[in-house]
């Protein structure tokens, strides 16, 4: 072979699409594992080793190999909707702002009521995932709230952002309306009683890429190279398949554990008592354990400490239960913890925890009427025992 046939093999190769091995899970208790065919209508076709398989009603599809990336922290936005995008706004005016999400080639028009927090800068250490608890915003707040590079904050309305996205105007409670400087602002939070963007009722895609991205989409499809789908807050958006690590249907042929309402009876050492928390850990924070992958960042699930009894409803229509369950990465590093589940009464599998990679836990639950989930105290009591079930599902 001559050094130009060499070369252009060589360019050739470069060229090609990378196409990553997914595993995709549906209601069948099999898994299918290969490339990425094409996505549409809630089906996953993969080229596996034994041929092009289908998998319908799709749970999940989520890239081998890969660990689903902690939040963003940088510049960004957040959603009301729960989206988060790294990348930066550019611009705007009184109903929109106008958000260069990374990875993207034009800017989105994302409608104000859309927008729980704009990020301009890195979110300080210690920023909770949630609006609700960060302290410079407050749980009950009625306002638009600026904050500034510098940790100062005020409360009022914003009007509109400039189409340069150098400045924004806002008029504060107590003053004169005025533009401000984007570049003395670190953070724009917007009042979440004028929310407007709602959860679909059917079935829709939460779509997790490599830097972090948490997005949203109705009507999602896919081929070997691109995903397609429509942003909950309005614009159409076509991403890389070589950027996605995970797309997990909700709403669909799987119900998330954090969306039911169980039993719960808690208990704790002398008394304290840590309430169990739907997709956040016991302390609010996001939900990660340590798989084979390294430490993941989980979207959906339950955040436990001993001792907690959760008793869910089933009314015989689920086919199995499954989940990761594990100790805390960060708050249960030298934590012990064991955790039972029982159906119909009757225990079906226990499990000891100690620090390292998390367990699977799959159950069958044909016909069944009720399961619980019981994490108690291991032998050094409940001391860094946080427990954190990741994809904790009911699937049909």
């Amino acid at each position: 072979m001559g050094a130009g046939s060499f070369f252009l093999l060589a360019a050739l190769a470069a060229g090609q699409p990378d196409r990553p091995t997914f595993e995709a899970v549906g209601p069948a208790a099999e898994r299918s594992v290969g490339r990425l065919v094409r996505l549409a209508d809630g089906r996953a076709a993969l080229d596996t080793a034994d041929g092009e398989v289908t998998v319908t009603d799709l749970v999940s599809l989520r890239r081998v190999g890969v660990p689903r990336p902690a939040f963003p922290r940088g510049p960004g936005l957040l959603t009301t909707t729960d989206d988060r995008v790294p990348g930066r706004l550019v611009g705007g005016g009184a109903e929109v702002l106008r958000f260069q999400a990374a990875g993207v080639e034009e800017p989105w028009a994302v409608p104000l009521p859309a927008v729980a927090v704009s990020w301009l800068g890195t979110q300080p250490a210690g920023t909770p995932p949630d609006p609700a608890r960060m302290t410079w915003l407050g749980p009950t707040r009625k306002r638009d709230v600026l904050r500034f590079r510098n940790g100062d904050t005020t409360a009022g309305t914003v009007v509109g952002f400039a189409a340069d996205g150098d400045a924004v105007t806002f008029k504060p409670d107590a003053g004169e309306e005025r533009a401000v400087p984007l570049a003395t602002v670190g953070a724009v939070a917007f009042n979440p009683a004028l929310a407007s963007a709602r959860r679909p009722k059917g079935a829709y895609t939460l779509a997790v890429l490599r830097d972090g991205t948490r997005l949203h989409l109705v009507g999602a499809s896919a081929d070997e190279t691109t995903l397609r789908g429509k942003t909950l807050f309005g614009p159409a958006v076509e991403l890389p398949m070589s950027r996605v690590v995970a797309l997990d249907t909700l709403r669909g042929k799987a119900t998330e554990l954090s969306a039911m309402r169980p039993k719960a009876e808690q208990g704790g050492f002398l008394g304290v008592v840590w309430p169990w928390a739907a997709d956040r850990t016991v302390r609010g924070e996001p939900l990660s354990l340590l798989t084979a992958n390294g430490v993941e960042t989980f979207d959906r699930g339950l955040g436990t400490h001993p001792r907690t009894v959760l008793t869910f409803e089933l009314g015989g229509k689920y086919r199995r239960f499954e989940s990761l369950v594990g100790l805390d990465p960060v708050t249960g590093r030298q934590g012990r913890a064991v955790v039972r589940v029982a159906v119909d009464g009757k225990d079906v599998g226990t499990v000891e925890l100690i620090p390292g990679p998390a367990v699977s836990v799959r159950q069958e639950l044909a016909g069944a009427r009720q399961m619980a989930l019981t994490v108690d105290s291991g032998p050094a009591g409940d001391v860094q025992a946080d427990v954190n079930w990741a994809d904790a599902r009911l699937v049909e």
